[in-house]
């Protein structure tokens, strides 16, 4: 985990100055790559539609519905 992931992981009533002037400068850091247009990859995502995802799963049986509380 990232300095900056425990830092926001943690209550942030027991910030110390440190800890806010870390999480300052790393936001600061973070806005100028984005005004930069310097963006880290990010893998790219494709919407799917429920009906997708339910044809990858199977069959939805009468079942499987009862189960989850979905009676038809």
């Amino acid at each position: 985990m990232s300095e900056l992931s425990e830092l926001f992981a943690r209550d942030p009533l027991g910030y110390t100055d440190q800890d806010i002037e870390t999480i300052v400068k790393r936001m600061r850091e973070a806005q100028t790559q984005f005004d930069l247009g310097i963006k880290v990859p990010v893998a790219e995502r494709k919407r799917k539609s429920a009906n997708d995802l339910l044809d990858k799963i199977g069959p939805v049986t009468d079942d499987i519905l009862k189960q989850l509380g979905l009676e038809k």
